[in-house]
């Protein structure tokens, strides 16, 4: 008698997270590869479906939140509409007054930091501010906008991404040398919140005061 055992068969499935428009010809490649290798491809999501590509900073302009809403170069509450400017990924399309909106997320570490220029020219800080933006072609990771502040004084207010690749040192350099170009001075900038090296050393300082 003979006994014929049916060979065992596994299916495995590979999930690849890879944003299609900051690493197209990866994609391509890994497809290719799949493809030549006798794998399936059952599946293609987009960067749409993910979300990719809709910057924090992207999704803030099209609401308008860098612009002000007031007179006075100031800001006022919320969008005078109930509809969103944006679409939301889930949920409703309007917010109800009565109820307002909750935003939750998360994001790495960002500094901010904010240098005073010793004018009333918003235009001036804003001048300054682009030019020392990575989207102005200016400082990378380093997001920058000029802001009214009163008193004869204005102010480059930043988003430092990447503190550790450029920090408050090297903002406060090039907001000098941009304002010097304009018949500007400038004030020490500061942080308006606890930078991340503050923080470190404000815990050691804690954990060592509780050994102690």
């Amino acid at each position: 008698m003979t006994s014929t055992m049916a060979r065992p068969t596994m299916l495995a499935c590979c999930k690849l997270y890879i944003s299609e428009s900051r690493n197209a010809a990866a994609l391509r490649a890994i497809e290719q590869a799949a493809c030549g290798g006798g794998a399936v491809v059952v599946n293609r999501f987009t960067d749409d479906a993910y979300n990719r590509g809709r910057t924090l900073a992207s999704i803030r302009r099209q609401l308008g939140y860098f612009k002000p809403n007031s007179s006075g170069n100031q800001w006022r509450g919320a969008p005078e509409t109930d509809a969103l400017p944006v679409a939301p990924d889930a949920g409703p399309e309007r917010s109800p007054r009565s109820k307002g909106v909750v935003v939750v997320g998360a994001t790495g570490w960002v500094d901010n930091y904010n240098v005073p220029v010793r004018t009333g020219d918003v235009e001036a800080a804003r001048r300054i501010a682009r030019a020392v933006s990575e989207r102005g072609g200016g400082l990378p990771s380093v997001q920058a906008m000029g802001l009214a502040h009163g008193g004869g004084v204005v102010e480059v207010a930043c988003n430092l991404l990447d503190p550790a690749r450029v920090g408050a040192e090297q903002v406060q350099g090039m907001v000098e040398r941009l304002a010097a170009g304009e018949g500007l001075s400038v004030g020490k900038g500061y942080f308006t919140d606890y930078s991340q090296d503050k923080i470190v050393e404000l815990y050691f300082k804690s954990a060592a005061n509780t050994e102690g």
